[in-house]
């Protein structure tokens, strides 16, 4: 014991030392190299990754398929401005998807209710009824090419007020305070000239009222003898 004593000096403990330290060290690092390298599987965690580290260029191109996202996964805040694209979507996977009518044939704008009203023939045509909305009633006939006539219903006590205009003066002027079913006002004079005009219904216990814009002619131009067309809203 004393001839160990007497050899272990400070150069040779420390040399030892620093032999532990290097091969010890050594070790430490290939067994990290290892570990980092020969994962498990399944071993790397949710609570193990830091929040948003995996990034687009650490994914593998298809990786991402419908099977590895749960439901409701992917929400607006995850996706870049034109992320997904009409060629990345299964249209199989769609539902019907509602037509969508343009602005003329829409049967609802703001909660208020649109109608065509359409009325082109040739004489003779007998009285026809062009719009029924909210109790209101248009209809029109063409006995003869120069015999356009347009006659406004409505429930009782309810009104009316109309105007038209070929441009040059005002026609057609028609107010009628007391309207019922039977009132049969005429809004159209009979004559020859391209009228435009705007009929308003009002009914008097607060209901809906109904707003028409329309042009007419009863002459024929490349067409029928007989127009009353536009649209009504109520």
């Amino acid at each position: 014991m004393k001839q160990i004593s007497k050899r272990l000096t400070y150069a040779n403990v420390m040399s030892s030392l620093a032999v532990f330290l290097v091969l010890g060290g050594a070790t430490a690092f290939a067994a990290t190299k290892i570990g980092a390298n020969e994962l498990k599987a399944n071993s790397v965690k949710t609570g193990k990754i830091v929040k948003e580290a995996v990034t687009a260029g650490k994914l593998k191109k298809n990786a991402v398929t419908n099977t590895k996202l749960a439901s409701g996964a992917v929400t607006t805040d995850k996706l870049a401005a034109d992320a997904v694209t009409g060629d990345k979507a299964n249209e199989s996977t769609f539902g019907t998807v509602p037509s969508a009518n343009n602005a003329n044939n829409a049967n609802t704008v703001g909660g208020n209710t649109v109608k065509a009203v359409n009325f082109a023939v040739e004489p003779v045509v007998g009285p026809t009824q062009i719009l029924n909305l909210n109790g209101f009633t248009l209809t029109a006939s063409c006995p003869n090419s120069t015999g356009l006539s347009v006659v406004a219903n409505g429930p009782t006590g309810s009104r009316v007020q109309s105007s038209s205009d070929n441009g040059a003066e005002i026609k057609n002027v028609v107010v009628n305070e007391a309207l019922k079913p039977t009132s049969n006002t005429q809004l159209l004079e009979q004559d020859k000239d391209l009228v435009r005009g705007h009929t308003e219904f009002y009914l008097g216990d607060g209901g809906r009222n109904v707003s028409v814009i329309w042009e007419a002619t009863s002459f024929p131009v490349n067409g029928p003898d007989c127009t009353f067309t536009g649209y009504a809203i109520g």
